[in-house]
């Protein structure tokens, strides 16, 4: 089912490649990106799928703009209203992460698409709560990157762990904050790095829009936590060489910021622990829904995931050692409300919403 040029997939961001990728390699097509962090992410990864780039100065001398003038399909993954309102091509939308925040105001930017694929049961409550008589196309298709999460068992744990130079004979701790300036990272990394006991594994994942894009003054910090990170052993920073459903599959304790891969890693109801720091607490993520206009019913749907964890900044530990045992030790207190979670934001657990995506793109718009 291979659809050639007839259909483009753009994405600024990093974080939409998986829901996207995962269609193209269905559908054939090219996938289209200007930011240089992006490209080389894409043409490292995916070299075999086609590619076009998008130059916003150029954007008539632009490959990938000439390739969009053609389509007759663009999917993407964030609206880009402004940017593809140019092109008489159909408009679908896969959306990224989990795309907890679909406010009023949300709803209202995503008019300019043909139809949306929604990721689950909580985002079809929240576009009904405020589509307001605007008619929507939609389909309930389910989280696209699901289709690429792996068995969790011994054997693939052991394969993953092995390949990374992890002690497959450990439980591994993976940590995976939100962006800078709302996750924790600058908060607690140094100190998880240092008081984690070394009978664990340690996999931190900083933020994509941080790992792609360090600022001059976090390169010298980054440097000193991975050279630390090898002082301790069977630790490693991963700057996005790995694939994430690998890092939530091997993780045997997920900590977080209450943020999409939080909510991912339920696909294996894995045990977790939230930090609750800085902006990514309770309070001020509540407060941050509000600031964006979010109403009450979706503010209790977003933070439903405080429900399926202990929080560190709310308890009296006295390291994150400490945090960590207890986290795991409290693995089955949390286990009913990590199912519920799942089942509120995404209802089916299944590896095919690329192919239900891709049946109704050919079918329907080409």
């Amino acid at each position: 089912m291979n659809m050639g040029n007839k259909i483009c997939f753009f994405s600024q961001m990093y974080q939409a490649i998986p829901s996207l990728v995962s269609v193209q390699r269905e559908l054939g097509g090219i996938f289209v990106c200007g930011r240089s962090s992006t490209v080389r992410y894409f043409k490292k990864e995916y070299p075999e799928l086609g590619f076009a780039r998008y130059n916003k100065r150029f954007k008539r001398f632009s490959a990938g703009h000439k390739a969009m003038l053609n389509a007759e399909c663009i999917v993407t993954g964030s609206p880009y209203k402004s940017l593809l309102s140019p092109y008489s091509a159909k408009k679908l939308m896969v959306f990224h992460g989990t795309y907890a925040g679909l406010s009023a105001k949300a709803v209202q930017g995503l008019q300019h698409f043909d139809h949306l694929f929604l990721t689950g049961e909580r985002m079809e409550r929240m576009l009904l709560r405020h589509k307001k008589g605007r008619e929507f196309s939609y389909t309930k298709t389910g989280f696209i990157p699901f289709s690429q999460f792996p068995e969790k068992n011994t054997l693939n744990s052991q394969r993953v762990l092995e390949v990374l130079g992890l002690d497959a004979s450990l439980k591994t701790i993976v940590y995976c904050p939100s962006r800078r300036g709302v996750g924790s990272w600058e908060l607690c990394a140094e100190d998880l790095l240092r008081e984690l006991p070394a009978e664990y594994n340690l996999i931190m994942r900083p933020h994509p829009s941080q790992s792609m894009n360090l600022r001059w003054h976090e390169k010298s910090a980054m440097k000193a936590l991975q050279v630390a990170a090898k002082k301790r052993g069977n630790t490693l920073v991963d700057m996005i060489d790995v694939a994430l459903p690998d890092v939530l599959m091997v993780a045997d304790l997920f900590i977080s910021d209450a943020n999409s891969p939080s909510e991912e890693v339920l696909f294996y109801n894995t045990p977790q622990l939230l930090t609750g720091l800085g902006n990514s607490s309770y309070a001020n993520i509540e407060q941050s829904l509000i600031d964006r206009g979010m109403v009450p019913e979706d503010i209790g749907e977003v933070l439903q995931v405080f429900d399926c964890a202990p929080v560190y900044a709310e308890e009296a530990y006295g390291n994150w050692g400490q945090a960590v045992a207890e986290a795991l030790s409290s693995e089955a207190v949390y286990a009913e409300k990590r199912e519920a979670c799942f089942q509120s934001i995404f209802g089916r657990r299944d590896r095919n919403a690329g192919h239900r995506v891709a049946e109704i793109i050919s079918s329907e718009y080409l």
